[in-house]
């Protein structure tokens, strides 16, 4: 459980990250395997435009899809974030629709929730503050497989 501190800091985080919005082109900029350069290649990738802000969502796109963009990875990155410690209503109602649309993927849906639970908890950390890192490392450091 998070205490006040916690929970008004990482409010103050997310309101100065909106303040600043890193765009796609900003982040492609950054060293080759880090975070940012992957995210800014998955934005401009994905995305029409250079002027695309990344989300929260992008990044567990990033750092938890199995390559490929498509339903059935958005819904399955939703329950392995539910399996990590989310709890958010849109994670919730994303897991909820997935299974009413594509029943016949609840097995695989069921295999990414598990491996989220044995993931070290990263829903909530900073990603913004881990553009420099290599993305492989971000995946060591918190078993993300």
């Amino acid at each position: 459980m998070k205490t006040m501190k916690e929970k008004i800091e990482a409010v103050r985080i997310e309101f100065e990250r909106k303040k600043k919005k890193t765009t796609a082109l900003q982040l492609i900029k950054y060293p080759k395997d880090s975070l940012g350069h992957n995210l800014g290649k998955h934005l401009l990738d994905t995305n029409y435009g250079t002027n695309v802000t990344a989300e929260k969502e992008d990044v567990y796109q990033l750092l938890i899809a199995r390559g490929e963009v498509s339903v059935k990875e958005d819904i399955a990155t939703q329950f392995y974030i539910f399996g990590n410690g989310s709890n958010s209503l849109r994670t919730l109602l994303a897991m909820m629709v997935g299974i009413a649309l594509c029943p016949f993927y609840a097995a695989y849906f069921y295999k990414r929730y598990k491996e989220g639970k044995e993931a070290l908890r990263f829903y909530d950390v900073d990603h913004f503050g881990m553009l420099h890192l290599p993305v492989e490392r971000i995946k060591d450091t918190f078993l993300i497989r």
